[in-house]
């Protein structure tokens, strides 16, 4: 009887700060668990979860006791603490008022520049571009398993659980319950926090590999993706501060060109799109917003290796490729809804002679116009 009432009291106590939920439903005896001794040094909360979920699931929790996260007393609880006004909130967790998804809202708390770049970026804005799909109406758990799953969904969730086939999704411009657009983890993991893995082409492959975003493909068959690949068991890919001009050894991969700094006393950016001068991928390419100030960012980049007149060639090309494909799109393109198909299908071959050109593969773009000239 004693121990009940320590036990009720503890729980009343843990239940009125920031991260704990009044409402006890669900909530159980947290004293069946048996202590779990962390590598890491640990806050009373996140001891408290992983008391439970050592036993359950030991491999995230070994993956997470490496991390500086874990190392700056960042664990558990600190990342899944919810406010209880938030759809995605299960209260009564043992106390605790926790959500499964930890979105860039809880990230940017500690991470706040990051958390900037990132929110004005194509990545987080994902979503926007096939939330009018016909195929989310038509058949959710479709959309959800195909589109969604790289460009993110809107979520819905009530107490923690599912309502419909939005959850789960780890799409990086997905739409949080808590406002927050996009996944951190899409990129970074989610109980590691490895530079190499956030750095590795192999992260951006997962999405940027299809018909309408074959990028890595058309790197790889570049000369940049030749000498990466020559080059690629040399680079220190865990640097912290990378800067491109002081890397030893050559490396024009994804996180070079579109993240990394440019030079000293430059950052380093959470938005790919900040160098992008022309969006490439719709039937029709256009200069993005700003796109000259953006250009000669990318130019900054490309001079770590290359030659001003070089550099400045290439973008003249570029430009008149782009041009010259827009004209045979317009000849071809039928705005009709009965034809849909060959629409994504020239859309399709025009994205991929654009980004060939952008990427440097032959390949791609020979490919790509042969195809778009044989269109009737």
């Amino acid at each position: 009887m004693q121990n009940k009432i320590i036990t009720t009291l503890f729980s009343f106590l843990l239940s009125v700060g920031t991260g704990f939920c009044a409402d006890s439903a669900g909530s159980n005896d947290i004293s069946v668990f048996e202590k779990y001794v962390s590598k890491a040094v640990t806050t009373d909360e996140t001891a408290r979860c992983l008391n439970c979920h050592a036993s359950r699931q030991i491999k995230l929790v070994e993956s997470w006791e490496k991390t500086k996260h874990a190392a700056n007393q960042v664990g558990c609880f600190e990342c899944h603490a919810a406010e209880p006004n938030d759809p995605a909130a299960v209260p009564g967790h043992f106390g605790f008022c926790v959500k499964l998804p930890v979105t860039p809202k809880t990230c940017g708390s500690c991470h706040t520049e990051q958390y900037a770049s990132f929110a004005s970026s194509s990545h987080a804005l994902a979503f926007d571009r096939i939330k009018n799909n016909p195929i989310r109406q038509a058949s959710p758990i479709v959309f959800e398993t195909t589109c969604a799953s790289c460009h993110g969904n809107e979520t819905t969730l009530k107490r923690g659980k599912a309502v419909d086939e939005s959850w789960p999704n780890h799409g990086i411009g997905r739409i949080n319950t808590d406002g927050s657009r996009g996944n951190c983890a899409a990129c970074h993991g989610f109980h590691e926090d490895s530079l190499e893995r956030v750095r590795s082409s192999d992260t951006c492959v997962a999405c940027h590999s299809n018909s309408f975003s074959p990028a890595v493909q058309a790197w790889k068959n570049s000369k940049h993706g030749a000498s990466w690949q020559a080059y690629a068991k040399s680079a220190d890919m865990n640097v912290k501060g990378f800067v491109s001009l002081n890397e030893p050894v050559m490396r024009p991969d994804c996180f070079v060109c579109h993240f990394a700094a440019a030079k000293e006393g430059h950052k380093s950016t959470h938005n790919p799109s900040e160098r992008l001068s022309w969006e490439l991928a719709a039937l029709k390419a256009t200069h993005t917003d700003n796109w000259g100030d953006k250009r000669l960012m990318m130019q900054e980049t490309c001079r770590n290796c290359h030659a001003s007149t070089q550099t400045e060639q290439f973008y003249r090309r570029l430009d008149a490729l782009v041009v010259e494909t827009n004209k045979i799109v317009e000849k071809l393109a039928d705005n009709s809804t009965e034809n849909a198909y060959k629409n994504n299908k020239i859309k399709s071959l025009a994205i991929k002679s654009r980004v060939g050109a952008a990427m440097m593969s032959p390949a791609h773009r020979v490919e790509a116009i042969e195809e778009l000239l044989e269109q009737k």
